[in-house]
């Protein structure tokens, strides 16, 4: 039992509890039936009864006696129910009349309730009580029509809000689509009764409604506990926006971890990190790369080189104002590493000490990022617009409302000060902003004085250092940015960041210390901030450098609109781990794309160029490798000029892919070309080329010292290949063939009509040492054959047939006898599907030519030495009727001397034949198989000396195997006309 106290009513608080009236004796004389129901007895049973009877100890009597006192009297006891149970009770003793101090009083009231409901309605006081002082959630109860009622002291402590809320919609103060999702949600539990828990919801006021603040609502129905009536709606306000922004950033980090590196283009990776970046942290993303990043070479990291940022891509909701490409930033101080620095330092050196203390308007963090408020560096006609708290308090006194992003502290509401003291605290923000801004202009009048005087007398540069750095990169191409790589005060080896400006040894920005902080950034900041600005309503920038293996490789740059708040120093750190791991992305793009490079440049130096043009015929070409990211693999073709004029066309393909197969295919390559300058048969070059390849096999098979078990193995694996390869003669329209496990050929005749040509493919190299059997026929003039590998005709979505089939109908479509060839055979290709191709595709088409009759000219001759005076004579004048009167001499000679020969070693009958097909081409044939060798005769022979005259006098000579003997040509060149 204890003694009652003024403020509390423990028993008449309670519905319905039980009463008795007592006279001055203790006799009861009055009993209510919720006394009837908790004692169990009626009142004609408890009238006229002692109250002691009722107690369960009669000593708790006195102990109540003791208690009272002259004002109010309650407590504790234990009454005995009509069952023969105690009953444990709180009780309150009213006086009805007189003195309640007097013994003689005539009545009193007594009122009485169960222990267990006392307790219950005494932790609903203090559940209450205590609920409404809570400062880290709000607490609010709505009335029936949704207007707040009561809020504990810091519900929404936020700009917009008004300080009585009572009486209040919530559409009177948030934004009308956050109040009307909160409103369905409260009109819904007050409708349904069902319960809402942990909905999230976004709170924006309608004075600030950039950003917001994120919470949690539960709200639950109340009704009145006597008649059941609808009294309104209690909602609970949890602020959740550290808790959501932290999960954002911990969401876009994982969305950045899953995208970034996931292409190895590093155009790709850019466009990528944009995405990542927007919406996600940003309204537009910008990411700018060193110009040899693109070729996969590393940007220059000693300090002393400048390097252009290429824009490489942008994404936001409007991107023309930066576009990709180069661009021209032309007088950022290289030295600093980075234009946002540069500006941000420019624009008021003085303020440098509240800048590093994250007061001012731009913050630095450990990895070269850096943030800047463009609002608060913006200047107009030299004044600065405000920053800094004092300037935060003008603006919130000028507006009446609390800071965006003030914490409610509990005693806020007691310490808010009166509106006379807000204008107070408004004029002095403005008085000590005028000051400084003030201070400020000075500041920049002088150092711009120093900078002219320094410049007079530097010789009337003008710009100081910074000027003389960028002399030979200011007028560069419109979208360049040139700067310079980070110097090496600007990180620690811990990757800490520092200044950004290159001082001296005591980290001033001059040896002697006299440099001012921002001067050299100075002239820069007009045109930097003016990039910096040139997205249209940007309030908040961030840079941050894409940096891997501690070398430079470009920045990103991310701008927030006036929809959004500004970036703050968490945005920073979460902008430069995402650059930090896109730089690595980038990174490992570049060494691929340097690895790609080679292995292309590699493919390419081993085919011929895509166009040829030669006297027997023009020829375009395509080739697709299966690996496109590679870009290599291992088919190959080629167009070899022959002697006489003649070509040969060749097309190959070496199984596997990759740079093993690539250095097989050269390999082969250069036999072919080998072989072919020995003018030996189709049929003979492929058994040549068999052999090799065999022999490659059995190289391959053995043990090498050097080569690890894995490399030997791929070896093996891109060992054997198919080859077809054609020669044609355009004096005589003849063409033979002969393949070697390869495709045939497709003729696409002067008619318009398309068929493969007949031909048995022998044996793939490598397999057997079976023979290979040729193909003849002849070609009408205008002719287009095309030769492929086996990708363009089996991609694995049928057989062979049908990828005969379905190539002959591209080529009709193609249309190859009426247009150019060039672009033919990748439009042939173009169509095919994206995927990633199961082979490679090799197409190569070639249009024959046939050479006019007034280019050749041929005499057969008897084995008759007589007859070389009138072969000579036969000479000249053809060469007269082709107006070639410059080489009648030299022609004689050789002519002579092969004629000679030709009848003194071989006898009859000798072939004559001369061609005119760009060069001047003399053929003499003989029956005779032996071949013709040079030598050098000495001074005592007296001969010798016939073959060394014929190559001395010509430019190129030769001799090849024929059907019926062999072949002497020599070549020419003709007199310019």
């Amino acid at each position: 039992m204890r003694r009652a106290d003024k403020t509390e009513d423990p028993v008449s608080a309670l519905s319905d509890p039980a009463g008795a009236v007592l006279d001055a004796h203790g006799t009861v004389l009055g009993w209510t039936d919720e006394a009837a129901t908790l004692l169990g007895l009626a009142g004609d049973q408890a009238c006229g009864r002692p109250v002691t009877s009722l107690l369960a100890d009669r000593d708790q009597w006195r102990q109540a006696l003791r208690t009272r006192t002259p004002t109010a009297w309650e407590g504790r006891v234990v009454l005995r129910h009509a069952a023969g149970h105690e009953v444990p009770v709180v009780f309150r003793v009213l006086p009805l009349g007189g003195d309640a101090g007097r013994v003689d009083a005539a009545r009193y009231l007594v009122l009485a309730a169960a222990r267990p409901a006392y307790e219950r309605w005494r932790q609903d006081i203090a559940f209450s009580h205590e609920l409404f002082f809570q400062d880290r959630m709000g607490v609010v109860l709505f009335d029936v029509d949704l207007r707040l009622v009561r809020t504990n002291a810091h519900l929404l402590w936020y700009t917009g809000v008004p300080s009585d809320l009572a009486g209040h919609r919530l559409g009177d103060f948030l934004f009308p689509e956050d109040a009307a999702v909160l409103e369905r949600h409260l009109a819904e539990v007050l409708r349904t009764g069902d319960l809402r828990l942990g909905v999230e919801v976004l709170i924006r006021t309608r004075e600030d409604p950039r950003g917001g603040r994120h919470m949690t609502i539960s709200a639950f129905r109340l009704r009145d506990p006597h008649d059941g009536g609808l009294v309104g709606v209690a909602a609970f306000f949890t602020d959740i926006t550290d808790h959501v922004r932290a999960r954002q950033r911990l969401d876009l980090l994982h969305h950045a971890a899953a995208v970034l590196g996931e292409s190895l283009s590093i155009i790709r990776t850019c466009e990528d990190l944009t995405t990542v970046l927007v919406p996600g942290l940003a309204d537009l993303a910008a990411v700018d790369l060193a110009d040899p990043v693109l070729i996969g070479e590393e940007p220059a990291h000693d300090g002393e080189h400048l390097f252009a940022l290429r824009r490489m891509a942008v994404a936001g909701a409007d991107g023309s104002p930066l576009p990709t490409g180069p661009m021209t930033l032309g007088s950022i101080d290289t030295h600093r590493a980075t234009d946002i620095a540069a500006a941000a330092e420019a624009v008021d050196g003085s303020r440098a000490e509240a800048v590093s203390r994250g007061g001012g308007r731009a913050e630095r963090a450990g990895r070269g990022g850096l943030v800047a408020d463009l609002r608060r560096t913006a200047t107009a006609d030299g004044a600065q617009a405000p920053t800094g708290a004092a300037d935060a308090a003008e603006g919130e006194a000028a507006s009446g409302t609390r800071p965006a992003d003030a914490g409610p502290p509990a005693a806020r509401a007691a310490d808010e000060p009166a509106p006379a003291e807000r204008q107070a605290a408004a004029r002095a923000a403005g008085k000590r902003a005028a000051d400084r801004q003030e201070a400020d202009r000075q500041a920049a009048d002088q150092r711009k004085a120093d900078q002219q005087a320094a410049g007079e007398g530097a010789g009337g540069t003008g710009g100081g250092a910074t000027a003389g750095a960028l002399a030979d990169v200011g007028t560069g191409a419109r979208g360049e940015r040139w700067v310079g790589p980070e110097t090496p005060g600007q990180h620690g080896a811990d990757g800490s960041g520092d200044s950004y400006g290159s001082g001296g040894a005591d980290g001033s920005d001059s040896a002697d210390g006299s440099g001012d902080a921002s001067a050299g950034a100075s002239d820069a900041s007009d045109e930097v901030l003016a990039w910096a600005r040139s997205v249209p309503g940007a309030h908040s920038v961030m840079t941050a450098p894409l940096h891997a293996r501690g070398i430079l490789l470009g920045r990103v740059t991310v701008w927030r609109t006036e929809a959004l708040e500004p970036f703050d120093a968490e945005d920073l750190t979460l902008l430069e781990e995402v650059a930090a791991r896109a730089g690595l992305a980038v990174d490992n793009a570049r060494r691929y794309t340097r690895e790609r490079r080679a292995a292309v440049k590699l493919q390419r130096s081993l085919l011929p160029p895509a166009l040829t043009d030669v006297v027997a015929a023009e020829t375009a070409s395509v080739y697709l490798p299966t690996d496109a990211a590679r870009g290599v693999g291992g088919d190959w073709f080629d167009v070899i000029p022959l002697s006489s004029a003649r070509v040969a066309l060749v097309v190959g393909d070496v199984v596997g892919h990759g740079l093993q197969a690539t250095a097989t295919m050269g390999r082969l390559r250069t036999a072919v070309r080998t072989l072919a300058d020995l003018d030996v048969d189709p049929e003979e070059l492929l058994t040549h080329l068999d052999d090799l390849v065999l022999q490659l096999t059995v190289e391959a098979d053995s043990d090498r010292p050097g080569i690890e078990d894995g490399a030997s193995n791929s070896l093996t694996d891109s060992v054997g290949a198919s080859c077809l390869y054609v020669t044609y003669d355009p004096v005589t329209g003849h063409c033979v063939m002969a393949s070697a496990g390869h495709p045939p050929p497709a003729l696409i005749s002067p008619d318009g009509s398309v068929r493969f040509i007949e031909l048995d493919p022998g044996p793939p190299l490598g397999v057997s040492s079976l023979p290979f059997d040729i193909t003849e026929l002849d070609l009408p003039p205008g002719s287009v054959l095309a030769l492929y590998t086996d990708g363009l005709v089996e991609r694995g979505t049928g057989d062979v047939d049908e990828g005969m089939a379905e190539l002959r109908a591209r080529l009709l479509r193609a249309d190859a006898l009426h247009r150019p060839l060039a672009g033919l055979p990748r439009e042939v290709v173009t169509d095919l599907p994206p995927s990633r191709l199961p082979d490679d595709v090799t197409l190569l088409l070639a249009r024959t030519r046939m050479l006019p009759e007034g280019d050749r000219a041929a005499w057969t001759l008897a084995a008759d030495p007589a007859l070389v005076a009138g072969t000579r004579e036969l000479v000249a004048g053809q060469l007269a009727e082709w107006g070639l009167h410059e080489l009648t001499f030299t022609t004689e000679l050789v002519v002579s001397e092969l004629v000679t020969n030709a009848i003194r070693y071989a006898g009859g009958p000798v072939e004559l034949r001369l061609i005119r097909a760009g060069v001047l081409i003399c053929e003499v044939s003989d029956p005779s198989s032996t071949q013709p060798r040079m030598r050098r005769a000495r001074a005592t022979d007296e001969g010798g000396r016939g073959l060394y005259l014929v190559a001395q006098l010509t430019s190129r000579w030769g001799s090849r195997y024929t059907r019926h003997g062999k072949t002497i040509w020599t070549e020419q060149p003709l007199p310019d006309v």
